[in-house]
């Protein structure tokens, strides 16, 4: 059976109750599409942003019923519908120029259109694929990302071997070279001594003892240049992670190989590796010296000093007191030490390096010392080129050069003042105290510079040797 169907009309209560429902079904579509934002009973304070269309529409419903309150709602759907497009117009005008921004292309490498077609800039191509459809495409951004994380595994196995290596590595054995170090209190640290200050009542601690009373194993190793750069990298010891802090294993070369070449690309980078441990080792014995000389606690001449420092003093060719003493015997930073290596030896290539072991190009006139006599001397010139057994003892006459030497006193001075300030030197504070080195100062000096800043030699003046057994290097 059906029932005929007649429109009604809505009036009353039932016309009521279809607006209200409808209120509700609106407002629950602007919502869900993000239109409108759920009602907030923030207060602004003063100094707060001028209030939007809704918030001006808006009126207190706490004392309404429910279906006041639903048209009240609805009353102020207008309002939020006017907030969210003129939001959404601002951020519209704003795409335009965020989209420019990140397509944004340099305009040397700009491709430009003429009558003959297109014309390329020199290095538009590599540009557009090295550079360009890098960033766009978020190459850089995930690279960057990997980079990290690359980072962060880098610093977790530190982590796991200096936990794990308590009593250090005996290089003889087919094992990893400890690069980390057993921990921060085992390390072979010479840079805290540089911080000390200049107090000579300090009691300092003896830095070199703990290696220098461990015996060394000897170790051959033939090949040249690309054998010691590839035992390096197979143990662990690279630069990247000495500069971030990592122990340099106290591997000791004797010489370098006979194939060095500044043609090879590794040739630099195993040039410092192999001296690193040399420049840490004498600058410990120089530490060492100084130690027993503030842990005597005397203060004052020569004479009446304790037999130990009256030995050092002899040494270093002081018979005033020990201020003066103390000024002599120093360490010199790490960076200014690799920095005249490379340059008087030519990376490791020169002669004079290679068949005598001589890194700074120190002249000797004493006949009774061994030398080199130069390819280029005067007729009437009488001085050599001093060589050495071992590349160690080469740094440490450089460094008797340095502390001893009435030439490079103004250096000892600056170095004293940094110390008595409590701030470290690096080569780039003494480089200019070198003026007497080199027959052309202007260039010498200028050229140290270039080499400490471009090589990031600084980076090594922290660095320190770790406790394991040392290694005699024979190449």
């Amino acid at each position: 059976m059906s029932y005929p169907c007649k429109d009604v009309p809505l009036t009353g209560s039932s016309q009521k109750s279809a607006t209200i429902g409808l209120a509700f079904v609106l407002l629950l579509a602007l919502t869900a599409c993000g239109a409108v934002e759920p009602t907030s009973t923030d207060v602004a304070e003063d100094g707060a942003e001028a209030a939007t269309a809704s918030e001006v529409a808006a009126v207190d419903t706490s004392d309404l019923t429910s279906k006041e309150r639903a048209e009240a709602a609805l009353r102020s759907v207008p309002g939020q519908i006017v907030d969210r497009l003129t939001t959404f117009d601002q951020r519209m005008n704003q795409l335009p120029g965020q989209v420019s921004e990140y397509f944004a292309f340099d305009e040397d490498k700009a491709v430009k259109v003429k009558d003959g077609g297109f014309e390329f800039q020199d290095g538009t191509i590599d540009y557009i694929f090295s550079e360009w459809l890098p960033r766009v495409s978020g190459n850089e951004a995930r690279e960057a990302r990997a980079e990290e994380a690359r980072a962060a595994r880098a610093e977790e196995e530190r982590q796991q071997q200096i936990a794990a290596s308590p009593q250090g590595i005996d290089f003889s054995q087919a094992t990893p070279l400890n690069a980390t170090g057993a921990s921060q209190g085992n390390q072979f640290a010479i840079a805290p001594a540089y911080a000390a200050g200049s107090g000579q009542s300090q009691q300092v601690a003896n830095p070199a003892s703990a290696i220098f009373n461990r015996p060394a194993v000897n170790k051959s190793l033939p090949g040249g240049i690309e054998s010691v750069g590839r035992f390096f990298d197979q143990n662990g010891y690279r630069l990247e992670s000495i500069r971030r802090g990592a122990l340099v294993p106290p591997v000791f070369a004797r010489t370098l190989p006979h194939d060095m070449n500044n043609s090879v690309p590794a040739n630099k980078d195993v040039f410092i590796r192999l001296l690193l441990p040399l420049v840490l080792k004498a600058n410990a014995e120089v530490a060492m010296e100084r130690a027993i000389i503030l842990n005597s606690g005397y203060s004052g001449t020569i004479p009446q000093a304790p037999v130990e420092v009256q030995a050092i003093a002899a040494k270093y060719d002081i018979q005033s007191n020990t201020t003066n003493l103390l000024q002599r015997v120093d360490v010199l930073p790490p960076s200014l030490i690799l920095a005249q290596a490379g340059l008087e030896s030519g990376w490791g290539t020169s002669r004079y390096v290679q068949q005598g072991n001589a890194l700074f190009g120190q002249r000797v006139w004493d006949a009774s010392q061994p030398g080199m006599t130069p390819n280029a001397r005067e007729a009437d010139a009488t001085h050599r080129v001093r060589t050495f057994t071992t590349l160690e003892e080469s740094i440490r006459s450089y460094l008797r050069n340095l502390n001893m030497n009435n030439a490079y006193l103004e250096l000892r001075r600056t170095r004293a003042s940094y110390r008595a300030a409590g701030r470290p030197v690096t080569a780039l504070e003494l480089i200019p105290r070198l003026q007497y080195y080199s027959e052309d100062p202007a260039y010498y000096l200028g050229t140290l510079n270039r080499i400490v800043s471009d090589s990031r030699l600084t980076d090594f003046d922290r660095a320190a040797l770790s406790n394991g057994q040392p290694m005699n290097l024979f190449l």
